[in-house]
């Protein structure tokens, strides 16, 4: 892979770390602009290599696996496997990543699970990401941890405010970690997240390294894909963010800064969803 350069000082605030671009790809509606050496995108997506062992991908917008798909969607997850070097090789190349605060809502504990969702209603979504360091090679033993809001933009553990159900205090849904091994790469199963006033849709992440916090970031979502998604029954209520990549204030350009998901359609262990990948870059 290449390594680009930096691109122009962010304001304060906003540290650059070196990371992998996985946002500009034909997997999303987007392309990378400015200085970026992206390779072209391949003409499968990254997730090929997992979805040619599953069933056919769902269309965009297609409901959550209802009790009469339920054996099907089963008998899929049982040859899903595991995310490998080659879905995210094709991601792009290496690129700064910014940093971004951590909030809202951080927990200093950590919860070691790969499955976030504790029955959090909601899109099914295969998160994989790949830690790597700055020479692009995988970083082995980070732990990675995730939290976002559920599908009504409320987040566990707080009384929030978001305008969703708001459980406070005493939940954990939607949060975890998991330690990468010698590929650098972690897996969750979760939701995509719903959306709460002022802010683009996001995911909160922080990467662990030997007992310090080497990344702190949030990850985004393509517009158009988010749009399908939220025509399905947990997030319908709630209607259309009322906050795009491009008008929040803490999101920057994600397509071009490398913090944007390549996603796609495709089956799930909880059946017909969404996989999503990046690359996480940390100094060494």
């Amino acid at each position: 892979m290449t390594m680009t350069p930096a691109g122009p000082a962010l304001p304060l605030g906003r540290r650059r770390l070196l990371a992998l671009g996985g946002g500009a790809l034909a997997l999303t509606a987007c392309s990378r602009t400015g200085s970026s050496t992206a390779t072209a995108a391949p003409s499968t997506p990254p997730t090929a290599a997992t979805a040619a062992t599953t069933s056919a991908a769902s269309t965009a917008g297609t409901t959550a696996v209802s009790a009469a798909t339920t054996a099907t969607a089963v008998a899929a997850s049982e040859v899903i496997t595991a995310y490998a070097a080659a879905d995210f090789d094709a991601l792009g190349t290496c690129v700064l990543l910014p940093e971004a605060t951590a909030g809202p809502f951080p927990l200093d504990e950590q919860f070691d699970r790969r499955d976030v969702t504790e029955d959090s209603p909601g899109r099914p979504l295969r998160l994989g990401l790949r830690v790597v360091d700055d020479t692009c090679m995988p970083v082995a033993g980070a732990t990675v941890e995730i939290w976002h809001c559920d599908a009504t933009g409320d987040y566990s553990a707080f009384t929030d405010g978001g305008g969703g159900q708001d459980e406070a205090e005493g939940t954990t849904f939607l949060r975890g970690s998991q330690a990468s091994g010698d590929d650098g790469i972690v897996e969750f199963l979760t939701v995509v997240p719903g959306w709460y006033r002022g802010r683009a849709v996001h995911i909160h992440l922080r990467v662990h390294l030997d007992d310090a916090i080497v990344l702190t970031s949030q990850l985004y979502f393509d517009a158009d894909q988010l749009a399908a998604v939220y025509a399905e029954d947990a997030y319908v209520d709630n209607g259309l963010p009322d906050t795009s990549n491009e008008s929040d204030g803490i999101a920057g350009d994600p397509a071009d800064e490398g913090t944007l998901l390549a996603m796609a359609d495709a089956e799930t262990t909880r059946g017909a969803g969404s996989v999503a990948l990046l690359n996480l870059g940390v100094a060494s």
